[in-house]
């Protein structure tokens, strides 16, 4: 009945229709206000519960809280949820712009193997703004390979010249063509710049280390005026990659000048032990440590880290057992908790990993089987079936002469990389299967083989007595590194072959500078 006088009172049927819509639009617009709120408040978990219970009207939303919910979910690195919110509007992007620079901002901020689907998406805007820019250069950034820094020199030659004397644009510029390696562009845009502040200065530095090449980040350095902690962390990285007595001295004049504030935070610490084990100045790192009241994960790792990068195994166990020590007295006793155990709990889950792989570096040093397999057992499961671990794992009991567990890691292993393949030909070699080690080498795919897996192969080749195996592999490498003769011209001194050993030393010096390990 009442169905029917809508129909016949068009006047009173638009009304209805009106009213209706004005207060969906508005629970929708308080409902993007609410999660506004939240995300202000970092409150992202109870964000995206509001969501959750308009998950099945989420294609009628708004963009306004489309953009809040993907805002939460960058936050939380929820890439899960994310994905789907994106897979459920995805008939909206050509038609919204405001939810496509939101994606790309999701997919850029989880640093989670997402970039790829950023720079696929940034395709899409015709007109990209600074912000979406800066976004794409990071993507590009993180998957830094010749693909990437093309599609950035393409970017560069279309945008705006305003643009390129953005600070933000030429800092992300800076880092995304380092990490792509085009170190020689990188150095050209940075002399260009006349105003050059922290950020940019930074960039160079951090792109010259993970190249390394160190020395040129120091040299960075020395022309700053009022270098802040984070190029204090990177003046330490690139003196801790040097590894030199001047580098040493270095690490000490600046660390004496550097305020107590700076020397009070604990990432500064961390980098500034860092750099004194990695120099060798074992002493001054331990009672840096020592002092420290303020004991992280990551300062427990470079201790670790130094003590095997010094061959004393023993004491990178003896942090380890420290750790433990403290997680049991905290376990048992909780109403003592300390400070330092507080922070440890925090930040756990990121160190954690790093922690385990020194701790089986050292166990490679010692090389003992019992001793190893009594550690292991410490490794959480969830651990055992992280790649890094498995890899260093095959790498230890090889040492140890376990290839029965060396073989039982790598056979389950369900996404191998060259990693773990290179680790197994190695341990094959270190207990004289040189056979086997070829074998495993020739069915590796070839995208994987690299320097390391030619100089394991040959080496397992070389304690084996295979000299015509190692032979033919040698002769079918395109491009021999020193390391690669080095290893061959062992293989064949070990065979009493000095006439064709010396043959090879001839020709790589032909070509190449002497390298004093050949001999």
């Amino acid at each position: 009945m009442m169905l029917k006088k809508l129909v016949n009172n068009p006047r009173i049927f638009l009304t209805v229709v009106a009213k209706r819509s004005l207060n969906i639009q508005s629970i929708d617009h308080n409902l993007g206000d609410r999660m506004k709120m939240l995300n202000d408040n970092k409150q992202y978990l109870q964000t995206l519960e509001l969501i959750d219970k308009h998950i099945n009207n989420i294609e009628k939303c708004s963009n306004w809280i489309i953009i809040q919910t993907l805002k939460a979910c960058s936050e939380l690195r929820d890439i899960q949820r994310g994905s789907n919110i994106h897979n459920l509007v995805s008939s909206r992007l050509k038609h919204d712009p405001y939810i496509l620079p939101s994606l790309i901002h999701f997919y850029s901020y989880i640093r989670n193997n997402q970039a790829k689907k950023a720079i696929d998406l940034f395709s899409e805007i015709n007109n990209p703004d600074k912000i979406i820019i800066n976004l794409l250069f990071n993507a590009c950034a993180q998957l830094g390979t010749t693909k990437e820094l093309n599609l950035i020199k393409k970017v560069l030659s279309n945008i705006s010249e305003s643009f390129h004397s953005d600070p933000f644009i030429q800092t992300s510029l800076i880092d995304a063509l380092m990490k792509c390696g085009d170190i020689n562009y990188a150095q050209l845009l940075f002399d260009k710049i006349k105003r050059k502040n922290l950020y940019i200065y930074g960039a160079m530095m951090k792109g010259f280390i993970k190249n390394n090449m160190a020395i040129k980040a120091i040299d960075i350095f020395h022309k700053i005026k009022n270098p802040d902690r984070v190029i204090y962390l990177l003046l330490f990285s690139a003196c801790a990659q040097i590894a030199t007595e001047e580098a040493l001295n270095l690490t000490k004049k600046i660390s004496s000048n550097i305020s107590q504030v700076f020397l009070s935070d604990s990432s500064l610490l961390t980098s500034l032990i860092d750099a004194l084990m990695m120099c060798g100045d074992i002493k001054t790192a331990k009672s840096l440590f020592e002092k420290s009241k303020m004991k992280t994960m990551s300062m427990y790792s470079v201790m670790m880290k130094g003590y095997v990068v010094n061959n004393m195994a023993t004491k990178a166990i003896d942090i380890y057992n420290n750790i433990r020590k403290d997680e049991y007295q905290r376990e048992n006793n909780h109403s003592k908790i300390s400070d330092l155990f507080n922070v440890i709990e925090n930040d756990y889950s990121q160190s954690d990993i790093t922690i385990y792989l020194w701790l089986i570096k050292a166990l490679s040093q010692i090389a003992i089987f019992s001793i190893s397999q009594t550690f292991v057992k410490h490794i959480p499961n969830c651990y055992l079936r992280n790649n890094r671990i498995r890899n260093s794992l095959i790498n230890m009991w090889g040492k140890t002469g376990s290839i029965d567990q060396a073989e039982r890691i790598f056979n389950n292993i369900s996404q191998f990389d060259h990693v773990g393949y290179t680790a197994m030909i190695n341990a094959y070699g270190l207990n004289g299967m040189g056979m086997q080690a070829v074998e495993l080498f020739r069915k590796m795919p070839k995208e994987f083989i690299d320097e390391s897996a030619y100089v394991c192969v040959l080496n397992a080749c070389s304690h084996s007595g295979l000299v015509d195996v190692a032979r033919s592999i040698f002769n079918n490498i395109s491009m021999k590194t020193d390391f690669i003769y080095t290893t061959m011209i062992d293989c064949l001194s070990r065979a009493a072959m000095f006439e064709e050993a010396q043959q090879l030393i001839d020709e790589f010096e032909y070509h190449h500078a002497p390298v004093w390990s050949m001999y």
